[in-house]
């Protein structure tokens, strides 16, 4: 009889690989918290500016501007990014590249970002859509987890009224507002 080689299933701690592989990638999260690289990153592109905080003691606090949005932000508020993903850690056959690709990096392999913005990459890499589109599409979510009245008031405040009101309706209704107003824009600035 062969034995299991899996380190998941019956006589160890986690009952399916799901839960093998979520464990892995909270290794390697905390592996990548703590990432020489990465803090190097960090210390580098750090930099004061003003304090965003009208309640804050102190006029300026350590910041950063984001690669991608190119605004200032607060040094909490940003998160470092690999330029080229580390991928999927699904299988067993995902574990050297994910790790080749998660850890095996220089400085010019990562980008400091702001969580918006890393936020909408992700969006992007999942969706298969391009980083302007993600941008869309968390504006999309954002409004969306309003009430069905707000959203409802933005799409007519907003001239769109063709649309059945339910969920999956609205959602389509405030992407066409978002799309045609970014389109406003691409044409004003041409």
């Amino acid at each position: 009889m062969p034995i299991n080689k899996e380190p998941w299933g019956e006589g160890t701690p986690w009952k399916n690989s799901t839960a093998f592989f979520t464990y892995l990638r909270g290794c390697l999260r905390k592996a990548w918290s703590r990432h020489p690289t990465k803090l190097n990153v960090i210390k580098k592109q750090r930099k004061q500016i003003t304090n965003p905080n009208p309640k804050g003691n102190k006029p300026t606090v350590f910041g950063f501007t984001c690669e991608l949005c190119e605004k200032d932000h607060v040094l909490k508020d940003g998160q470092v990014d690999h330029i080229n993903p580390a991928g999927t850690l699904t299988r067993t056959d995902d574990i050297q590249g994910f790790v080749e690709r998660l850890l095996y990096v220089r400085e010019e392999d990562l980008r400091l970002v702001c969580k918006g913005c890393n936020s909408a990459m992700v969006i992007a890499e999942k969706q298969g859509i391009s980083y302007e589109m993600a941008i869309v599409e968390q504006k999309v979510i954002a409004i969306c987890k309003q009430s069905a009245k707000l959203i409802d008031t933005f799409l007519a405040e907003n001239g769109e009224v063709n649309y059945t009101k339910n969920p999956a309706s609205r959602r389509d209704a405030v992407r066409r507002v978002l799309l045609s107003q970014v389109k406003l824009r691409e044409e004003k600035g041409k």
